[in-house]
């Protein structure tokens, strides 16, 4: 598996890619996806699977410009409404997003303006699963200049591309002493957070720290109605990178123990 310094490096130039490169995912590549993918799966329960050279799933963006040349696409496959398998493809979903980050690849979260059926058509589909929903992954449309950017400017543009919420507001419920008093694993992680992909880019996921526990909780702000699950995980998996180690327990409201 990836090393931790590689996930925040990831974290922080990671953005949501809508055109890419007509070219193939180099074959090699694939297949390493496939065994990251194996791995996840076999510690989430789920059966996240890549989708190559299936445009038609996506035929109505392309041709609306919202996307452009997407073609391949990660499925979010598990138990049917099950919503801790929901969390866990949002959660294991964005580790997988991250080490596609570090392979060059580009990606996207979608959760509404694509062909379900189309995509369901070729994914392996068991009647006790679903298709949760998929993640458009692919060389991105600039790939050159993109690889010719340094880190720094990568990061500069990860932080530009779309407004994100602040320290207080991911931490809504806590009072402004139990903010400054948190311990710097917990801002980082928070931090992380705040650069996590979700729905309508609207950050539905808020977060405090118990003091007396030391614990970290996450729960969906109830203010944002189209938080979910997924989202859930996703913001999760970047806390948890961001705070350089723990566990989460599933769930609304699941408490993060700091290792």
């Amino acid at each position: 598996m990836t090393e931790h310094t590689q996930l925040i490096d990831a974290v922080n130039v990671r953005i949501t890619t809508r055109e890419y490169d007509p070219k193939p995912i180099d074959p090699d590549l694939a297949r390493q996806l496939g065994s990251t993918l194996n791995a996840l799966n076999t510690l989430s329960g789920l059966d996240m699977q890549l989708v190559l050279g299936k445009p038609d799933a996506f035929a109505a963006d392309n041709a609306s410009g919202h996307l452009t040349n997407a073609a391949n696409y990660l499925a979010m496959v598990g138990p049917k409404d099950d919503q801790e398998s929901m969390e866990k493809a949002g959660f294991y979903g964005e580790r997988m997003v991250l080490a596609a980050t570090l392979y060059g690849l580009g990606t996207g979260w979608v959760s509404g303006s694509w062909d379900r059926q189309a995509a369901e058509r070729h994914c392996r589909i068991t009647p006790s699963q679903s298709l949760y929903l998929v993640v458009t992954i692919g060389y991105p449309a600039d790939q050159i200049g993109y690889g010719n950017q340094d880190f720094d400017k990568l990061c500069q543009r990860q932080s530009e591309h779309r407004p994100s919420k602040s320290y207080e507001e991911l931490t809504s419920a806590m009072s402004a002493q139990d903010r400054q008093d948190a311990p710097e694993w917990f801002k980082a992680g928070v931090a992380a957070a705040a650069k996590a992909p979700s729905a309508m880019n609207g950050q539905p996921v808020v977060f405090a720290w118990d003091k007396d526990s030391g614990d970290a909780i996450a729960t969906l702000d109830p203010s944002v109605s189209y938080g979910s699950a997924v989202d859930l995980g996703i913001a999760k998996m970047n806390f948890q990178i961001g705070a350089g180690g723990g566990t989460w327990t599933w769930g609304d409201g699941g408490r993060f123990i700091r290792s």
